[in-house]
């Protein structure tokens, strides 16, 4: 989706390139909600005529919801407080084939008591390792994680999980074992096994990217439940 957006700025700004700066990558098969993206842009447009402009050209799958100016220097990425991802269970019985896309089908009895019990373990500036994919090239693999809960609403669970950032499938990972909890295969305190050890084959399986969306990239002050300020 980055290179359909660079070429649509591309074409606006008179066929030249423009270097678009995204606040992260996701997984492929993984939804965004608010991704926000910086790039440099010469065309005698307000912020509302780029954002008219690019709504008429981007295919029905990508959307520009708003254009805003800002100071030199900004960086989505760098600037970035906080981000924060949601995953989607779909709790029905059988399968909702509209969700399908869009949600992980995990059906049957979770013991949510636990869950919460997993869940409690998961805030804190902690090594990720035991939960991030060996594919993942970052050496420092300490993040702060603010918040982590889950709810269900009308067949729908719903996973939030918000942090300074996140590492390759740590959400995913998190979310699978996180399930299994849920399912007795692991007690609550795996979680802290696995943070403790480093050790990636005590955890979970991989949860579908389908049922992940990264939610909203912050940039104000706002303060998470447990966050120190």
């Amino acid at each position: 989706m980055q290179g359909v957006l660079s070429s649509g700025l591309s074409r606006l700004n008179g066929d030249r390139p423009v270097a678009l700066r995204g606040a992260g990558r996701t997984d492929a098969g993984v939804h965004a909600l608010g991704q926000v993206a910086d790039c440099g842009f010469g065309a005698d447009l307000d912020d509302a005529g780029v954002a008219h402009a690019l709504s008429r050209m981007l295919p029905d799958d990508l959307r520009v919801l708003a254009v805003t100016t800002v100071a030199d220097g900004f960086h989505a990425r760098r600037h970035a407080r906080a981000k924060v991802y949601v995953y989607r269970v779909d709790r029905s019985a059988h399968g909702d084939p509209f969700l399908r896309r869009y949600a992980a089908w995990r059906p049957g009895e979770l013991d949510l008591a636990a869950m919460e019990q997993g869940l409690a373990l998961i805030p804190g500036r902690r090594d990720w390792s035991g939960f991030t994919a060996a594919s993942c090239t970052v050496e420092d693999k300490v993040r702060t994680v603010y918040e982590a809960r889950y709810g269900e609403e009308a067949g729908l669970g719903r996973f939030t999980f918000a942090g300074e950032g996140f590492l390759t499938h740590m959400v995913r990972n998190l979310v699978g074992t996180l399930l299994d909890v849920g399912r007795g295969r692991f007690a609550p305190e795996q979680i802290a096994r696995v943070l403790a050890s480093g050790d990636r084959t005590l955890a979970g399986p991989t949860a579908p990217a389908a049922g992940l969306f990264l939610e909203q990239v912050v940039y104000d002050n706002r303060t998470f439940p447990g966050e120190e300020r």
